[in-house]
């Protein structure tokens, strides 16, 4: 049994609990700081930290992140040249921050463009196609079939998982 189960062996579902002190602290939090293009990029080789369970981080571990090394420098300057993201000089630094329309557009994307894992899927069927064994009209008609699910999705506003 491990330290936590044993500290709370003693309670159960539903149990009433009274509270023997309580206490109020004024604190402040801080914002996290932005990312740096050298944060973000190691996060998108990381990106096994930001799956939602153990097989979504074991997916992404095994493609070792999003993009090649090669891409993800590309990937984000193509995304400041669309005004999604800009840079802006801290001290040394330079920091990554999402603009105004940036936020509007991800905020109107369903979450299955949104996901890390998602990704990591077609990672894996670009890498089996890539290496002969999976045939590429497999992959196109998955993509046919994600983007009709999309379009039809965004005409009658259900947000259903895409197989």
């Amino acid at each position: 049994m491990s330290d936590a189960e044993q500290k709370f062996a003693g309670y159960r579902t539903g149990q009433v609990l009274y509270a023997m002190n309580a206490k109020v602290e004024a604190k402040r939090t801080t914002l996290p700081s932005h990312y740096t293009e050298d944060e973000l990029m190691d996060d998108m080789l990381a990106a096994h930290k930001f799956g939602r369970n153990d097989q979504e981080r074991e997916l992404l571990k095994r493609i070792s992140g999003i993009g090649t090394s090669r891409t993800r420098g590309a990937i984000i300057a193509n995304h400041i040249d669309r005004g999604l993201l800009v840079r802006e000089k801290k001290g040394k630094k330079h920091q990554i921050r999402i603009t105004e329309f940036g936020q509007h557009l991800l905020a109107q994307l369903p979450p299955v463009l949104k996901s890390v894992s998602v990704t990591a899927l077609w990672e894996v069927a670009l890498m089996e196609v890539a290496s002969g064994s999976k045939p590429p009209e497999l992959l196109k008609q998955k993509i046919s079939e994600m983007v009709k699910k999309l379009v039809l999705d965004a005409f009658t506003g259900q947000t259903k998982p895409i197989k």
